[in-house]
């Protein structure tokens, strides 16, 4: 007891990260995450000639879609490093993520471990000019979009967004669109879910978390239709080519106008070229 209080106060004192923190190449890599990229199974795609626009003396940052009930994909794609570094050498991914997560006992030492961030715009930017090659990943959707996730769709919560364009703009760091198919697709989604009373409650707990609380139907380990674990489901990360952008102090609302909807542009081409090989079933994309 005296020492899980000593930890307790550690975490809340001292104990606060100082981002960026540095990636664990031995727990990145371990052979036991391989079990967890292989449950689904995630495969990482970045295309040769997508791979030969990388610059290892830049910094890119990723925007990753969709949420999904628990960003699966990203986790395995980009958190732990099974291929990436090997697809782009010299660039390293910081995954950004809820700064409550740095705050719960020993799950904050896992996203230490994997060098995350906590996805506040001084993090990013602090990572972005850490180093070359030093870059993050953003999961923009964020708890809104989680409560989207449903199979066989593809709804993104990103036409209000504008802080990542900003802070792109700022830095003058590239932006690079990914796309998870498959992602919404592990946990399916009870009718309650997508009732007007049950939109109205999370709504509420969302404002007053930060943090969405999506309602989802998974499976257990002895069965398939009901549980918490995510159906074995393969889920593709697709990377698109870098949106090279220009370094502006003070963004206009019409800068921000403008290379939002390049962006969204470059988004939807990637969707578009990949869908008939990894989405063929699902619905087109929605953005909200």
């Amino acid at each position: 007891m005296p020492l899980m209080l000593a930890y307790l106060v550690y975490i809340f004192t001292l104990g606060r990260p100082k981002h960026p923190l540095k990636k664990c190449v031995a727990f990145t890599r371990h052979r036991l995450w391989g079990l967890y990229r292989n449950y689904f199974p995630v495969r990482l795609v970045i295309p040769r000639h997508v791979r030969a626009k990388f610059d290892p003396q830049a910094n890119y940052f990723f925007i990753y879609h969709p949420h999904g009930i628990h960003s699966f994909g990203a986790i395995a794609t980009f958190s732990l490093d099974f291929t990436l570094s090997s697809l782009l050498p010299g660039i390293t991914v910081h995954a950004q993520t809820l700064k409550l997560n740095f705050f719960i006992p020993f799950w904050r030492e896992l996203h230490r471990l994997c060098g995350n961030g906590d996805a506040s715009a001084g993090c990013i930017r602090r990572t972005l000019e850490s180093g070359p090659g030093e870059s993050v990943l953003l999961v923009v959707g964020g708890a809104s979009e989680s409560v989207l996730a449903s199979p066989n769709t593809n709804e993104l919560r990103l036409q209000n967004r504008r802080g990542f364009v900003k802070i792109a703009l700022q830095e003058g760091s590239p932006l690079v669109p990914v796309y998870a198919f498959g992602e919404n697709d592990v946990y399916a989604i009870p009718r309650v879910a997508t009732s007007a009373w049950w939109r109205r409650v999370e709504k509420l707990f969302r404002k007053a978390t930060t943090f969405g609380f999506p309602l989802f139907l998974g499976r257990g380990w002895f069965n398939y239709s009901f549980g918490i674990l995510p159906h074995r489901r393969p889920i593709t990360v697709v990377v698109g080519e870098p949106l090279l952008v220009p370094k502006i102090p003070q963004p206009t609302a019409e800068d921000l106008q403008e290379w939002h909807d390049k962006y969204v542009t470059a988004l939807k081409r990637l969707f578009d070229e990949y869908r008939a090989v990894y989405d063929v079933e699902s619905s087109g994309l929605r953005i909200h």
